[in-house]
């Protein structure tokens, strides 16, 4: 996974995540800048207007080319400043108003749209501009008509707007109730799947200790070579082990924390109690982690740590999770046990990492583990959508 994959990171470029919804926004963005570009060049303008015109526009250029690394909150600055200083503009033309009242018609139609952007914020902004215009129309002594033009392509920009925030308003819903039955769903799996963890394995584990504690006490009592004791010895506490790490996956798999952070404060809080030094750190925004990602996260990371402690038991254990736009990274990082102290590969079974593969790649994700500088790395990375 390169360093550049990472979300919540600032990209290194244009081309980082140039997919071909950005390419269809980038190029709508452009045929909107060059009508605003050929309706300005029908009429002469004093120098002073087209170098605010052009101004308005190199901001509008840039807002849409790096928008992808731009908060919500400086894309909505950004628009009401198209909106505002399209209508100032606007009313400081004395002849021809179509270019500046384009712009800020564009700029109130960006602003509405955006189904984030909080109605007083549209409000104080859609205000804000028509004051702007009317105060510079009455300053330069303007045509009434292009007021006229200038309230055409301000309801034009706002009923368009209002429409397509009422659009993303829709999906937002949708999305959510998907979402909602999808948790639902998966509530109800894990509940069944925590059920047969703990009549089946849960129980089977059980009784192998049972039977190993009883074999070890009859190979002492026998005199049994010591070699035979010592692997009786060990492969109770492998049963022991998995009993409590079976305990565990039912308890995580009944307990639904919410959000990210919380759950894997939990399942730290778990290892930490087997001995485990653990370090846990949560970039980013978790809040905006939606619940099917967060399973993923956390289920890859109960796996992880499990992993770690089999293989190298007495190492600290970095578990990182980066809550981006778009997706989250976790990143789990452990020094790996010196080569003579390391399990035979035919004890830990080695069906980790698979699964935790195929986790991933369910939703649409991709995990990566590997030696790296003397560490054992897991890297799982998982979009939102």
């Amino acid at each position: 996974m390169r360093n550049d994959d990472i979300p919540g990171r600032p990209a290194r470029g244009f081309r980082d995540g140039l997919d071909a919804s950005r390419l269809r926004r980038l190029a709508l963005h452009g045929l909107a800048i060059a009508l605003a570009v050929t309706f300005h060049s029908f009429t002469a303008h004093p120098p002073w207007h087209t170098a605010l015109l052009c101004a308005l526009l190199g901001l509008w250029a840039v807002t849409a080319t790096v928008r992808h690394v731009l908060t919500p909150r400086w894309t909505q600055t950004a628009w009401s400043v198209l909106l505002v200083g399209g209508g100032v503009c606007a009313g400081l033309s004395s002849t021809d108003a179509s270019a500046p009242a384009f712009v800020g018609a564009t700029g109130l139609f960006l602003l509405i749209s955006a189904a984030e952007t909080p109605a007083l914020w549209i409000a104080g902004a859609l205000a804000a501009g028509i004051a702007g215009f009317t105060l510079a129309h009455e300053a330069v002594g303007g045509d009434p008509r292009l007021t006229v033009s200038a309230l055409i392509s301000a309801v034009t920009g706002f009923g368009f707007g209002f429409l397509a925030r009422l659009n993303a308003l829709d999906r937002r819903s949708e999305r959510g109730t998907a979402e909602r039955r999808a948790e639902h769903a998966v509530q109800e799996e894990r509940a069944r799947i925590a059920r047969d963890i703990h009549d089946v394995l849960a129980h089977s584990l059980g009784g192998l200790v049972i039977q190993l504690d009883a074999l070890e006490a009859v190979s002492v009592a026998r005199g049994a070579d010591a070699d035979v004791v010592d692997r009786v010895r060990g492969a109770r506490a492998m049963a022991a082990d998995g009993l409590v790490a079976a305990k565990h996956a039912v308890d995580a798999l009944r307990r639904l924390p919410a959000g990210i952070d919380a759950a894997l404060g939990e399942i730290v809080t778990g290892v930490r109690a087997q001995g485990m030094t653990v370090d846990v750190d949560v970039r980013g925004e978790p809040a905006r982690v939606p619940e099917p990602v967060g399973e993923v996260i956390a289920s890859v990371t109960v796996e992880a740590l499990t992993n770690a402690r089999k293989h190298a038991p007495d190492a600290p254990v970095a578990v990182v999770v980066t809550a981006g736009r778009d997706a989250a990274l976790l990143r789990v990082a452990n020094r790996l046990a010196p080569p003579a102290e390391r399990p035979e590969p035919g004890v830990t079974g080695g069906h980790g990492v698979p699964g935790m593969r195929e986790r991933a790649e369910i939703v649409g994700g991709g995990l990566t583990a590997g030696a790296v500088n003397g560490e054992w790395i897991v890297e799982c990375q998982v979009p939102y959508e």
